[in-house]
């Protein structure tokens, strides 16, 4: 059987690694990722499923990207020359991708003996780089296989239990958060650098910090993330373990106490509805938070 994604034997020993590991795929030449239909694609979807931006640096304040003066079509089209990094979001609203999508992670279930089967919320996003560029150092809520369909690159990956690389509060999720992180050029002693070519990927584990190198051609990257129960739940207690240091009350990471994450995921699960309609009802997260935790957890999530 020739399948899109090949993962060695004995890789996964878990249905949630906590370490990375490689792939390999067929995706490399596969029409949906041709330049042409990704164009296409970035001009039909809704402005909040694109993002892109001119040059960045690996500690890439975000509000400070700067602008690239492009359409996200033209982005595409002029992409060898934009000296641009662009990502789709949620590409699985379209049939076609979300095929692939299932395609992959269903056999990756089927691989795995059923071990990282069961994947829930599956998404799919495609990155399209300019030679040279850089995605900035960042973390993910998901668990995460990045396959490089075009060009090269190299990946640093980091451990998100390291407090020399990202602190407990910066690890921590809370609403409207940006998903970059603060760098310095000395963490690359304790990276785990991965080059990546077309026909390979990469497992990135949930919360991984990484950051991302272009090789000297345009680069296409196709990226299925899911979730789990277990990362579900990890991402409940970072969002907890965030609004009880903003609190004041800094917190045990996921795991240390276990009986007392189960009650911060059951109160998550208990506010979460309510946040979920008083931002329905007020139009705006900022002022839901301070409906639900008080005006001044608004202006620190601001």
């Amino acid at each position: 059987m020739n399948r899109l994604i090949e993962v060695t034997k004995g890789s996964v020993t878990e249905p949630m690694p906590r370490s990375t590991f490689r792939v390999s795929h067929r995706l490399d030449g596969h029409p949906l990722f041709a330049l042409d239909r990704l164009a296409r694609l970035a001009a039909s979807l809704p402005a909040d499923q694109v993002e892109f931006n001119g040059p960045v640096a690996p500690n890439q304040d975000p509000s400070l990207t700067p602008s690239n003066g492009l359409t996200p079509e033209e982005t595409v089209r002029r992409i060898e020359q934009a000296k641009s990094w662009m990502v789709l979001k949620n590409v699985e609203s379209d049939p076609e991708y979300k095929e692939l999508l299932d395609a992959c992670l269903d056999q990756v279930a089927e691989q795995t003996g059923g071990l990282m089967g069961g994947a829930l919320m599956r998404q799919a996003f495609i990155f399209v780089t300019s030679p040279g560029n850089v995605t900035p150092f960042h973390s993910d809520p998901e668990l995460n296989f990045l396959l490089q369909v075009r060009g090269q690159k190299r990946m640093s990956l980091f451990d998100h239990r390291d407090r020399m690389v990202v602190s407990a509060e910066n690890s921590e999720l809370y609403p409207g958060k940006h998903r970059n992180l603060p760098y310095r050029e000395e963490f690359e002693a304790r990276a785990d650098q991965q080059h990546i070519a077309p026909g390979e990927g990469i497992f990135v584990p949930i919360f991984a910090p990484h950051w991302v190198q272009n090789g000297s051609e345009v680069s296409v990257s196709f990226s299925i993330t899911w979730h789990t129960v277990e990362s579900q739940r990890l991402v409940k207690l970072s969002y907890v373990n965030a609004m009880l240091r903003k609190l004041g009350m800094p917190q045990a990471d996921a795991g240390e106490r276990p009986l007392w994450d189960g009650v911060k995921v059951a109160a998550y699960d208990a506010l979460r509805p309510v946040y979920d309609g008083l931002k329905r009802l007020v139009g705006d997260r900022h002022k839901a938070i301070a409906l639900l935790f008080g005006r001044r957890q608004a202006a620190i999530a601001n």
